[in-house]
């Protein structure tokens, strides 16, 4: 009878244990228990069949993205590469004077490609053949509650395992991935643990390759799966991923722009931000996108998240694996990258230039909303200068200008209220969302069409195509200040460095910020009419400081690295001028036109004025189209007019539709005169760059 007892307390003991044991395990994470990749499988398979999208872009669209996957024997090659041609088992890159570059091995992901469309081989496609993307996710409606954040290539989803809430990041890297055209049948995958991976502690760059970012300042990724074609036996094209990563309660521009913490926290946040930086750079990662909404709060701390944009020195596959960095020369290049966010771009992502490396999520940090916006965007003189300095010393906050230099940690040190300039106005927030998302400069090369039967003769031949969105009059400014560059410094841009394309990037990425919708393949309607474009305010802009930034001139001016391929040192200036009827042309200008559409709303424009030639005016215009053609010309006996009052002080808010109830009345300088559908007019005030001109610097002997 004891035997029976005793067998039943050891039964009763193992029960336990067991019950113990199936508790503990449930508690664990999936990721951490021993049959983690088998469950995370199991979840997989279900989640993928939820994916569905559709996708624009065409095979050559996914051919052009696939080399910019691939890793070249330079890596500068990956912003030189202009042109590609594949042949049958090799490819070949060109730069943009044809010139060969490098022979490429084709990949089997490309074979598959070309395989499908044949005629593909053998011809010259160029880089920026990338079509508009207009696919869009089809999320069932089980999912819907779960969405974070949606784009074109990336969908965020809460989701939970067990009792732990966490975030699941789609990342597409090939358009048709998730399409019909490219279903489960052809998709592979391989399942990575951040458990596997040792913590990275430098950037030496040969060896431990199995190292991974570990910090409490960077976003932790638990799981991350690799996804390939099945024909990619060798795995060597990554066409996405999935990663299973930390869930936050909000982000910092939210936090901020709603005013919710004071001082004290913005220090500790500040301090947490830059620990990561530095961590990362410690470790061979330069984030090219810090901006507010890659900063996270979790339980308050703050973790930057989004590596899509960033510069990598080490080539190690821990990271590539754990969805921190992606493969190919593009990552090993900083100008390769190509893209930035308006606001929150170094120069050196987009050009070969160094104008431009301040991080500007700190001003934000010690300013509030509005003043934030206000000194690093408001053009200011002098005396405006005097009265801000005044009240950011009262802030203990003098050292907010050593940010410039690289050098935060003093202002998170010594500052003691936040720096709040009564003057701000709300005109300068770009507080709309579409302003904040990553935009690809590169696509700009597509929109410039070269003006062939329709010459100009002052500006330049290469009209920008403003296509759906707002941007009229960066783009007028650009032309203008290639026209300058050219005929006030003498300057000669034989590699095309300062392009229109350059300068217009740098004008709506860092001078001020803009948002590229409608221009970068973006083609949605309702990321584009928020925008204002005031043309004084940006001419001001090029030619004055604000109290963050220097002029937006000299930003431009440093679109190339060095100083004997730079315009010479110079100042800018602008005036208005009239146009009436004894006006005489001398230089270009940039003009507000005006349309009547069969609507009766008026659609105003800028254009630049190029020249007057029989009797006419001749502009490049940025909006053209069957009826409307890169160069237009309107009779000089009708062109301008003083608008009704109601609508004048609406005429540089160019890009944005004006509804006008009737017939418009215009008073002609010399006669009145009725507005007809189907012509454009000419508003009186016009602006031009006078001239850029050279300083000249003396010794005087003693």
């Amino acid at each position: 009878m004891l035997e029976f007892s005793i067998l039943a307390i050891l039964s009763t003991c193992i029960a336990g244990m067991i019950q113990v044991a199936t508790s503990k395990r449930e508690k664990l994470p999936v990721w951490e228990r021993e049959n983690g990749k088998i469950e995370i499988e199991k979840w997989l398979e279900g989640f993928l069949a939820k994916l569905k999208r559709t996708s624009t872009r065409t095979e050559k669209c996914r051919l052009i993205l696939a080399v910019e996957r691939m890793q070249f024997e330079n890596d500068l090659y990956a912003s030189l590469w202009n042109h590609v041609r594949f042949g049958e088992e090799n490819g070949e890159i060109f730069d943009k004077f044809k010139k060969s570059r490098q022979k490429i091995k084709i990949t089997n992901f490309q074979k598959q490609i070309l395989k499908s469309n044949a005629a593909l081989k053998n011809q010259l496609i160029g880089h920026s053949e990338i079509k508009e993307e207009k696919g869009e996710w089809n999320i069932p409606a089980e999912l819907k509650t779960q969405i974070i954040s949606q784009g074109g290539e990336a969908l965020v989803l809460s989701e939970n395992f067990g009792i732990f809430e966490t975030a699941v990041r789609i990342q597409i890297f090939d358009p048709f991935l998730f399409t019909d055209n490219f279903g489960l049948d052809l998709l592979t995958w391989k399942i990575h643990f951040e458990k596997d991976y040792a913590r990275a502690v430098d950037k030496v760059e040969f060896g431990k390759e199995n190292q991974i970012p570990k910090h409490k300042n960077i976003i932790q990724n638990f799981v991350n799966i690799e996804l390939f074609h099945k024909k990619d036996l060798e795995k060597e094209d990554c066409i996405g991923w999935i990663t299973i990563m930390e869930k936050a309660e909000e982000d910092l521009r939210t936090v901020l722009k709603e005013e919710k913490i004071g001082i004290e926290k913005r220090k500790k946040i500040a301090g947490g931000i830059l620990d990561g930086i530095i961590y990362l750079q410690k470790i061979g990662i330069e984030h090219f996108d810090l901006k507010l909404e890659n900063i996270l709060l979790v339980n308050g701390i703050p973790k930057i998240i989004d590596f899509g944009l960033i510069y990598e020195t080490t080539g190690r596959s821990g990271y590539r694996e754990m969805g921190y960095t992606r493969k190919g020369s593009k990552f090993r290049d900083q100008s390769a990258l190509s893209a930035a966010t308006p606001g929150f771009a170094d120069q050196a992502q987009f050009t070969f230039g160094n104008g431009y490396e301040v991080d500007n999520l700190f001003y934000f940090l010690f300013c509030d909303w509005k003043s934030s916006w206000n000194l690093l965007y408001k053009p200011i003189d002098e005396k405006e200068k005097k009265e801000i300095d005044k009240i950011v010393e009262n802030c203990n906050a003098t050292s907010i200008h050593k940010i410039k230099e690289g050098k935060p940690r003093a202002i998170i040190r010594e500052i003691t209220s936040i720096i709040k300039i009564p003057s701000s106005s709300s005109h300068f927030c770009l507080d709309d969302p579409n302003l904040t998302k990553s935009v690809k400069v590169s696509s700009l090369k597509q929109n410039a069409t070269k003006c062939v039967n329709q010459d100009l003769e002052n500006v330049t031949k290469n009209v920008l195509d403003q296509k759906s969105s707002n941007l009229c009059v960066p783009i007028s400014v650009a032309t203008l200040l290639r026209f300058a560059m050219k005929n006030d410094l003498g300057f000669k841009d034989e590699r095309d460095y300062y392009s229109a394309e350059q300068i217009l990037s740098s004008l709506i990425l860092i001078v001020y910020p803009r948002s590229m919708a409608g221009l970068n393949l973006n083609p949605k309607k309702e990321e584009t009419e928020f925008q204002l474009n005031e043309i004084e305010i940006l001419l001001e802009r090029l030619c004055k400081k604000t109290y963050f930034m220097e002029t937006g001139w000299n930003i431009i001016r440093k679109i190339h690295y060095k100083e004997e391929r730079q315009p010479k040192i110079s100042t800018c200036e602008f005036e208005q001028v009239l146009l009436h009827e004894n006006f005489v042309f001398s230089r270009p200008l940039t003009v507000t036109g005006a349309y009547l559409l069969p609507n009766g709303e008026v659609l105003f424009h800028q254009m630049t004025l190029d020249r007057i030639e029989n009797n006419e005016y001749v502009l490049q215009n940025n909006q053209f189209s069957v009826d409307h053609p890169p160069v237009i010309r309107i009779k000089q006996r009708l062109p301008y007019y003083a608008v009704p009052h109601f609508i004048a002080h609406l005429i540089y808010q160019t890009g944005n539709n004006i509804e006008v109830v009737g017939n418009i009345q215009n008073v002609l300088i010399s006669e009145r005169h009725n507005m007809n559908e189907n012509e454009w007019y000419l508003l009186p005030h016009a602006y031009s760059i006078t001239r850029l001109s050279g300083q000249k610097f003396i010794l005087v002997p003693e």
